[in-house]
């Protein structure tokens, strides 16, 4: 098989396991990223079997058994995917996998506590509180426009809404809201958005994204077009470092492990923590992929490091 990237086999791993699909919203997206890591590491050398991943545990257990892997990407994204759960059936499976831990990706995908966790280390957040989806209407009493509403354990921006006046917040109460109990409500900061990349703690990239839309929603991510990925961005010395020294604060605080992305909105004066995270997306739009291009890694080498760093080679980096 031709190699098309000049990254180097593990030599300790021949077959690898692609998680893909899941039972989440995700679940295209997540089919998407599946397939393209699948590829690259296909056109590295590596022996990959895809594993579409549906809530049934025995037909998983199965597929892992007769794939016998020797390192596990979990490409799955979404509730079960990185929420823990998975990680969970993994780490009792006994194969190294991608990705953050149990506890980890616990403590990422729900916003709320991330949140919480990365304000008590020192990393500025946006002002807001936490509710339940029955006291949705109540919300009003307690914040001015503009402010966002948005489900605290869900991904690609799916259930976010943005309320500049009272209009808005008609729609939203006349919404089925479908995205689960607990909800975020934060105060709106108009101003640029951007995203860090963090790799065993250390930042190796960053993008400022602008979008048509108000804010980098699901069609924004996923639409070809809709978003534009910036690496030369211009901004502030100090506002950088402060970013760059927040994602690292974050990292370590959540307890992260590999790959992750985090992102922030800068209001011209201040940079304000998001969220992290875990599984980022491997699509022809995502993110990751140009950073990792733009700092000057291909594919194969940037998912060759996450294999490294996962088994703790020290040639990783």
């Amino acid at each position: 098989m031709a190699v098309l990237f000049r990254s180097f086999m593990n030599k300790n791993i021949r077959n690898i396991s692609v998680l893909l699909g899941g039972w989440s919203s995700e679940r295209e997206i997540s089919i998407l990223s599946g397939r393209s890591v699948a590829n690259i590491l296909r056109n590295m050398g590596y022996n990959v079997s895809e594993i579409d991943v549906r809530k049934d545990l025995r037909r998983l257990v199965a597929s892992l058994y007769e794939a016998h892997p020797d390192f596990i990407f979990n490409m799955l994204h979404g509730f079960g995917g990185e929420d823990g759960i998975i990680q969970g059936i993994l780490d009792v499976f006994g194969v190294p996998y991608s990705g953050c831990n149990v506890r980890s990706s616990a403590i990422c995908f729900d916003k709320a506590v991330c949140k919480r966790i990365v304000q008590d280390s020192g990393v500025r957040v946006v002002e807001g509180f936490e509710t339940i989806a029955t006291l949705l209407p109540e919300v009003k009493k307690y914040i001015d426009y503009p402010f966002i509403v948005k489900p605290a354990q869900n991904g690609s921006s799916v259930g976010l809404f943005i309320i500049l006046c009272e209009e808005d917040w008609q729609r939203l109460l006349k919404t089925n809201w479908i995205f689960g109990d607990k909800i975020i409500v934060e105060k709106y900061i108009k101003g640029r958005e951007f995203t860090v990349c963090v790799l065993d703690g250390e930042v190796f990239g960053a993008l400022e994204i602008t979008f048509q839309n108000q804010t980098y929603d699901y069609q924004a991510k996923y639409e070809i077009g809709a978003s534009s990925h910036i690496s030369n961005f211009a901004l502030d010395e100090k506002a950088m470092n402060e970013m760059y020294e927040m994602s690292k604060i974050a990292f370590n605080a959540c307890e992260c492990s590999g790959l992750v992305r985090i992102d922030y909105r800068y209001d011209g004066d201040k940079v304000y923590f998001l969220e992290i995270n875990t599984q980022p997306g491997m699509t022809s739009t995502s993110l990751v992929p140009d950073i990792a291009r733009f700092a000057g890694l291909n594919p194969g080498d940037l998912l060759q490091k996450v294999i490294d760093l996962t088994l703790g080679s020290k040639q990783a980096l």
